[in-house]
């Protein structure tokens, strides 16, 4: 298929490594006339190693077994997205990835989120857009909370299989979580009312604001 709702080129902000990758791979692969920047902004969650690179190395192999060509994975180097205070993020974000003004759209994590870092990260996208003409958009995790309400679904049920395959970067690192089975991941990418429309795997976004 060819562009995400017509974007040419996105920012995709992931508080940690895998947050993009398992939220929305799907709906990057299906959408290869859109350009992705993916900006992992820490090594590890707050229970992660601080110092362990490995979970960023694996996002980069994610992409690479995907084989997309139209993402761009960054990481600035910061161990833990609560290391920097919100106006710095945006300060560092605006300089380093917005300035030259080309990002159609943010992407972030999503508000109602039982993880504290998401929800600072999904503070970042109005902010960063205050004086821009860019969409902010919110995507499901698996720590999205109930009360969370998408308006947008992507059938991501020709990629499913490639996705799946390319979180494999990830097992390793994964052993014994629940939500990195393939079961799990299965459960995650369905939604009863897409299922009675014929999707069976799709990918849940919240439209924030958009300009056109």
């Amino acid at each position: 298929m060819g562009k995400f709702l017509d974007f040419s080129r996105t920012l995709c902000l992931s508080p940690h490594p895998d947050d993009v990758e398992y939220s929305m791979g799907g709906t990057i692969l299906k959408h290869r006339e859109t350009f992705f920047d993916v900006l992992c902004l820490s090594q590890a969650g707050d229970r992660g190693n601080p110092s362990d690179l490995s979970q960023v190395e694996a996002a980069r192999a994610f992409w690479d077994k995907a084989g997309c060509t139209n993402v761009a994975f960054h990481f600035l180097g910061e161990k833990r997205v609560s290391d920097l205070t919100e106006d710095l993020w945006v300060f560092l974000l605006e300089k380093d990835f917005l300035a030259k003004g080309d990002h159609d759209a943010i992407f972030t994590s999503s508000s109602s989120d039982s993880h504290y870092e998401h929800r600072l990260v999904s503070r970042l996208g109005p902010s960063l857009s205050r004086t821009r003409k860019t969409a902010v958009v919110e995507y499901c995790s698996p720590s999205t909370l109930e009360d969370w309400v998408p308006n947008l679904f992507i059938d991501i049920t020709s990629e499913f299989d490639s996705k799946i395959d390319a979180l494999k970067a990830f097992e390793h690192l994964n052993a014994g979580k629940s939500y990195f089975t393939d079961e799990t991941i299965r459960n995650f990418n369905r939604h009863f009312r897409s299922s009675k429309r014929g999707l069976r795997y799709v990918e849940q976004f919240r439209i924030v604001q958009a300009y056109r």
